[in-house]
Formats: C-alpha cells, structure tokens, sequence
C-alpha cells in the first residue's frame, strides 16, 4: 500500500525547489557574478529575509496534502470497519 503517496512527492518537490533556490545563491556567490545588474548581496539578503516564507510554505503545503490524504483514506473505509 502506498501511504502518502502525493505528501511524498508535494515534500521533495518542496525539497528541490529549496535546494534550487539554495544552489542558485550559492553559485552567484561564490563566483562573484552580477546578474541583470544585480549584486550578490542582493540575492543573499532576500534569500534570508524570505527563508521563513519560502520554508513554512513548503512544510504547511506539505502538511495539507497529509492532511488531504488522511481524511480521504477515512472517507473511503465502511462504516464497520
């Protein structure tokens, strides 16, 4: 039986899409690069000051789909069971 199928895929979709944007920052700094016109710092600063936004977006979005699939596995059961 596969549990949680589509939390799985919702979390490491959420998953890569963090190291993307983690992978991404890191590059343009590290290699010390503009990017139309702006500065690496720029970059580093609204990764940090959305962090919280960018990360509670990918637990609660997660979350619901667990709660989504939780309800209808209880749905789908008989009455007597």
């Amino acid at each position: 039986m596969n549990s949680y199928r589509w939390t799985k895929r919702i979390g490491l979709a959420g998953l890569a899409f963090l190291a993307a944007i983690a992978v991404f920052v890191t590059a343009v700094s590290i290699m010390d690069v503009r990017v139309a016109g702006v500065y690496p710092e720029a970059f580093r600063l609204t990764a940090m000051m959305t962090a919280p936004f960018t990360l509670g977006l990918v637990v609660v979005t997660t979350l619901a789909t667990a709660l989504v699939e939780t309800l209808r596995r209880f749905r789908r059961r008989p009455a007597g069971a």
